[in-house]
């Protein structure tokens, strides 16, 4: 009885997961890390688009009209030249909106989710393009680094460590003393990524990026991790 009052607290206290069964919880036997213990209603996901889709759109205005001046077309709006600033702004604005709106009427637990996704989120999408400015700043002076193959590998190198690096540090902030099962990176983390791989891109000034104008879709992949973050149960 112990063991199973035990399990449910861990269960209800745990922010990203609960295990799969109470075997698990025993010593050697492997635990699951889950992002969603209940599926998210219609109103989880509403609530998380129009969050995501404002915390995008004020940061995009802003840049834009800082570039551009007044905005009177759609073009001026995704017109915009990103660098670190413009990067971490529109991540921060997607991700705060879309879990601020996805709190609303939920439970405290809910909420601290919904935080503990929010924090994940960010981290990784704000520190590998950190990591890769870092990169190449240090290959701006570098004949060899400097060359393109060279460059792009380290990049894509540099991008590795940084996703690996924002995990690590979300964990750490979310769950400090360690108790529960550390929240990993799977297949839809590393598509939302692309915008690291995107940004990457941009930062290292590759020609090829400019001719393909793949920087318009930034906002797109920002608002998307604000709405995963924001639809968390």
């Amino acid at each position: 009885m112990i063991n199973q009052v035990n399990l449910a607290s861990n269960q209800t206290n745990n922010s990203f997961s609960y295990f799969k069964s109470s075997n698990q919880v025993k010593k050697g036997y492997r635990t699951y890390r889950y992002h969603n213990v209940d599926d998210p209603t219609t109103g989880d996901k509403v609530r998380a688009i129009t969050g995501s889709v404002i915390g995008t759109a004020v940061p995009l205005v802003y840049f834009a009209r800082k570039q551009n001046g007044q905005i009177n077309s759609l073009k001026k709006l995704f017109n915009i030249k990103y660098g670190l600033p413009e990067m971490t702004g529109i991540a921060a604005g997607s991700i705060t909106g879309g879990v601020l709106f996805g709190m609303m009427g939920e439970s405290a637990q809910k909420r601290k989710k919904k935080f503990n996704e929010g924090v994940f989120q960010f981290m990784n999408a704000v520190l590998p393009p950190v990591v890769v400015a870092a990169y190449l700043a240090v290959t701006k002076n570098n004949k060899f680094l400097n060359k393109p193959c060279n460059k792009l590998i380290g990049m894509i190198g540099s991008l590795a460590a940084g996703m690996f690096f924002g995990a690590k540090a979300s964990n750490i902030i979310t769950d400090p003393k360690d108790l529960y099962p550390d929240r990993r990176l799977n297949m839809k983390d590393a598509i939302a990524n692309m915008d690291d791989v995107v940004g990457g891109l941009i930062l290292a000034k590759f020609p090829l990026i400019d001719k393909l104008h793949i920087e318009k879709t930034i906002p797109f992949i920002y608002g998307w991790c604000g709405y995963r973050a924001g639809q968390n149960s």
